[in-house]
């Protein structure tokens, strides 16, 4: 939400700073669609936050899926810049895998699985670039965002209309070829 927020609010600043003129039907519309895909993407990600996921000696659990502990090849654990576990990723011998987000006590989980899975499981460990969590990351991301595309109307609006119609149709090609893709792919519920 705080994304949004200030992308529209960096969006009215941007405008005036880079002297573009923005109809306010324009605002309305980009607060429809980003609010409007917000309350989509909570809604869509709920069924997720009622998966459980159990550990035993013998399988992990979950969304009613059964996976058979020895069959798991390797581990990755992502943790956050304040050394909290911030997705567990588990591939198996035939090729599947498995990523795990989320979970309530997600440090107590991650010692139990390294204990069952024991050393003969390779674990790779990473850390994240910077603070994903930190309370200024999605202000001033909404902030740079707007600016940009502020900035990139400002040159549209200086382009010949032949360029724009070229341009608009490359970015509907892109779209739907992205939408396809994640139609096809499913790349999200992959990593679920």
């Amino acid at each position: 939400m705080a994304l949004s927020g200030f992308f529209l609010v960096g969006l009215f600043v941007g405008a005036k700073i880079f002297e573009v003129l923005i109809p306010k039907e324009f605002y309305i519309a980009c607060g429809i669609i980003i609010f409007g895909s917000n309350w989509w993407i909570r809604h869509f990600f709920k069924k997720f936050l009622k998966m459980e996921t159990i550990l035993s000696k013998k399988y992990l659990i979950r969304a009613e899926k059964k996976y058979l502990i020895k069959n798991i090849k390797k581990i990755t654990i992502k943790e956050t810049t304040n050394n909290t576990v911030r997705e567990i990723g588990i591939f198996f011998k035939d090729e599947k895998s498995l990523f795990i987000n989320g979970l309530s006590s997600f440090e107590k989980f991650k010692s139990n699985l390294l204990k069952i899975v024991g050393g003969e499981t390779k674990v790779t460990n990473s850390r994240e670039p910077m603070d994903f969590d930190s309370i200024y990351f999605y202000p001033i991301l909404g902030l740079i965002l707007s600016f940009l595309t502020t900035y990139f109307l400002k040159i549209m609006m200086g382009l010949s209309y032949q360029t724009i119609q070229i341009i608009f149709y490359i970015s509907l090609i892109y779209a739907f070829l992205v939408l396809i893709y994640l139609v096809v792919a499913k790349p999200i519920s992959k990593r679920y």
